[in-house]
């Protein structure tokens, strides 16, 4: 990966994982089990909820914003509150760069980037093979990281990460269930033998299962 790709790759990627903080994490999945359910968003609100002091609001604060729990708009900040069709369309507009880096990857060398989509395709698979939503989600946006990356292509990588967020993927764990991760792990394997490969449309339509019907693997 060239510097810029590596160094925004880098800083996704770390941003995909449970957070150290148990009271941030407690408020991660609270936020996403019931939106608006601590009021206005503000550091304040945050640490009076928590029993903690006006520096950990602050910090916790950031910490939801940066990875998307909290939004703002032209006024105001307001907690992220996905619906289901929401959700659905942004896996569509996920899918839609994903397929678009695995063709541009098809007339691409990917000797360098192959051990990291391993890496993260085998990670991936064990989390789901362990029956573990969240993890695989996050996980699973891992790997999907990694395979946009693989292009170089930085303004593409900015893209896709405004879109990615780690709020994104814990809305989407709640809705997969055991059979949407046995799926998820044949569709995966198949993109991995088949990325970087002419024609790209079994690796593509692959990723796009992940993301839109998990139950109905490709295998290729």
């Amino acid at each position: 990966m060239e510097q810029g790709v590596d160094q925004l790759y880098r800083s996704a990627v770390e941003k995909m994982a449970k957070s150290a903080d148990s009271d941030i994490e407690k408020l991660r999945r609270s936020l996403i089990k019931e939106p608006g359910s601590l009021g206005a968003p503000n550091p304040d609100s945050i640490a009076e909820a928590c029993g903690r002091d006006a520096s950990w609001g602050n910090y916790a604060f950031d910490s939801l914003r940066s990875h998307g729990f909290i939004q703002s708009d032209l006024m105001r900040f307001k907690w992220f509150k996905p619906t289901s069709p929401y959700i659905d369309d942004e896996m569509a507009a996920l899918a839609g760069i994903e397929a678009t880096a695995i063709i541009r990857l098809a007339s691409l060398d990917c000797a360098a980037a192959r051990a990291e989509l391993l890496k993260r395709e085998k990670t991936f698979e064990q989390t789901a093979r362990a029956g573990k939503p969240l993890a695989s989600s996050l996980a699973h946006q891992k790997l999907m990281l990694s395979v946009v990356a693989a292009t170089g292509e930085v303004h593409l990588l900015e893209e896709y990460a405004k879109r990615a967020t780690a709020a994104l993927a814990y809305a989407q764990a709640r809705r997969l269930d055991n059979d949407d991760l046995k799926g998820m792990v044949t569709s995966a394997g198949s993109m991995i033998r088949t990325i970087c490969s002419t024609p790209p449309r079994d690796c593509a339509a692959a990723a796009t299962a992940m993301r839109l019907h998990p139950k109905m693997p490709v295998e290729a």
